[in-house]
Order: C-alpha cells, then structure tokens, then sequence
C-alpha cells in the first residue's frame, strides 16, 4: 500500500497553531519535520509522495511583504531540502489589507485526482479542513482509492468527515516529536 500526503499549508498552519498551545511549543514551520511526519501519517504504509500547497507571497515594497517572503522562501527551501513538492497558488492582498489565497485549493484537488488517476497512491491523506475538497474526494474515491482527512478536533471539517474513508484527529501530543528543539 503507498500513501500520498497533501497538505494544505495555511490551513495546517493553523491547525498546528491551535494543538501547539497543548504542547506549549510556538509554532514555526522551519522547525517542524514535515517529511517524518508525513512517514509517520502513512505507518505501515509506504510514502509515496507528500506535496505542500501554498499561496506564493509577491512583494509590493512594504516592509511586511519582503518580510513574509523571505519567511516564505526559507520554508519552500526546507520543504525542498526534505523532498517535498511546494505548489503554488496565489495570495492577494484585500482592499482590508489582509492577505487570502486563491487557487491552493483548486491546485490540491486537480493534483490529488491527477495523481489518482495516474495510481501514484492508494490512499490520499488530506490536511485540510476546506469543505470545498469534497468533490475532489469524491472523485479519488471513483478511482477506487481511499481518502482519510487529517484534522484537528477544534474546527473539525464534518463534510470531509462525512465523505473521507477514514478520519483522524491529531492530538498535541501527536505533533510534538515532529518539532525540533
């Protein structure tokens, strides 16, 4: 059996921001081990794959936007170090002045049925808690593969619950061994 991880990264930011305060660790994705946690996901399974999808940062000259890229370059260079394929999507600046991705979640879903229909994977593990995936799940699951949603129990997506094959629901304790001291 191989597994195939795909994970959201804004979302599972947050989401490790949320189970972080269980472990009392502050969350810095340069610290945390995404390939062994990935490998530890897919136990017994073999890792076939893990992809990280993302809103690429452009840099309007502020002060905040170089600094969010750079950050951002660090991580795609320690995602890359570990073997693990960045996607990018965009991110827009509102008229509000925050930040919001468009097209990280169309990316995850075309890929994750590409990669089905290709049978790069028998089971998809989704770090993701957009309802907006389940169509895409939907149709992993045409192909005859499996799907388990990746979630925490805060904030815990019920329609990619309802759909997915399997659920589970990360714990700090889970996350902990996977942040580097």
């Amino acid at each position: 059996m191989r597994g195939f991880v795909f994970i959201d990264g804004s979302n599972f930011y947050f989401k490790l921001k949320q189970l972080s305060g269980g472990i009392g660790h502050k969350v810095n994705l340069l610290d945390f081990d995404f390939k062994a946690f990935a490998s530890w996901l897919v136990r017994p399974q073999e890792l076939s794959g893990v992809r990280y999808y993302i809103g690429a940062i452009k840099q309007d000259g502020s002060e905040k936007s170089q600094r969010m890229y750079a950050d951002q370059q660090r991580l795609l260079s320690k995602l890359d170090l570990q073997g693990i394929e960045a996607v990018l999507g965009h991110l827009i600046r509102h008229p509000d002045r925050t930040y919001h991705e468009k097209g990280v979640d169309v990316r995850l879903a075309v890929e994750m049925i590409r990669l089905a229909r290709e049978d790069r994977f028998d089971q998809a593990y989704l770090l993701s808690s957009d309802t907006d995936l389940v169509p895409a799940v939907e149709e992993v699951q045409s192909f005859g593969k499996t799907v388990q949603y990746v979630g925490v129990p805060k904030g815990q997506s019920y329609g990619l619950s309802k759909v997915a094959d399997d659920v589970r629901l990360l714990r700090p304790e889970d996350v902990a061994p996977f942040f580097n001291s």
